[in-house]
């Protein structure tokens, strides 16, 4: 049995939404107007940050709530902004990482889903689990990393030389240093979001595809898809002359 026979027809890795639903909603529409043409559903793998800066958190969330139930396989992987607002949903976010939080987009998504003001956060973590409990579901569920064939999916990074069973989740949340100056090749590709490429597209390395494009800011948000193991190509958000966002493939090498 070849290597891609139990790899699904298509995967898709998002990053970065941060709140932008409206790029992601014309990313999944794109995705599924392929899934239908192909006759088969893919796997969607969010590479997490799927909050706070932009203005509609909470929307994103029940977009991929809808598209883990329709797409069996697909995951969402907690980035370092989730994480935060897992904690205060857990009743477990400490003092210093709540003012970390609010300074860095929290602000955005707290008053998105609350009209509660910062820092009541326990009337704010009480008003979330009552109206919006499968957004608890989620998060709750939210993995580090995932590997599918010789990719491996997190959000910000890994820790080069440790197998990824032992990998520090901080590490794969919050990694710069260390991972992206690392030339060398891992167990695995690695395709990450949290830093924003210089290019404001995705890049290819030797070692790992860099997928956060600053979707909050530059209006483009960026997908991976890979297939039979490999990638085939990057799907990218663009405002047409219409005012419409629009889905392009792109290649890197465009």
């Amino acid at each position: 049995m070849s290597a891609t026979e139990n790899f699904p027809p298509v995967v898709y890795a998002i990053a970065d939404v941060h709140g932008r639903a409206d790029l992601l909603g014309a990313m999944l529409d794109y995705i599924a107007e392929e899934s239908n043409k192909l006759q088969s559903k893919p796997v969607v793998i969010f590479l997490g940050d799927l909050i706070d800066r932009g203005p509609h958190s909470p929307k994103v969330l029940d977009q991929v709530c809808s598209t883990l139930d329709l797409y069996p396989g697909s995951c969402l992987i907690l980035g370092n902004h989730d994480f935060y607002l897992r904690e205060l949903l857990r009743g477990t976010l400490r003092d210093e990482d709540a003012v970390n939080w609010m300074d860095w987009g929290g602000t955005a998504t707290v008053s998105a889903y609350s009209s509660h003001p910062v820092p009541a956060f326990e009337n704010i973590a009480a008003d979330i689990r009552q109206t919006f409990p499968h957004h608890v579901d989620l998060l709750d569920h939210a993995r580090t990393f995932t590997e599918i064939g010789r990719f491996c999916f997190v959000h910000a990074g890994i820790r080069p030389g440790i197998q990824l069973v032992n990998q520090d989740a901080y590490d794969l949340r919050w990694i710069r240093a260390g991972f992206l100056d690392h030339v060398d090749a891992h167990d695995h590709i690695v395709l990450h979001g949290h830093t924003i490429t210089q290019s404001l597209r995705p890049e290819v390395y030797s070692n790992r595809i860099a997928l956060d494009t600053g979707a909050y800011r530059s209006g483009r948000l960026s997908a991976a898809v890979i297939t039979e193991d490999a990638l085939s190509h990057f799907l990218c958000t663009e405002l047409a002359e219409s005012g419409a966002i629009e889905v392009r493939e792109w290649r890197a090498t465009e």
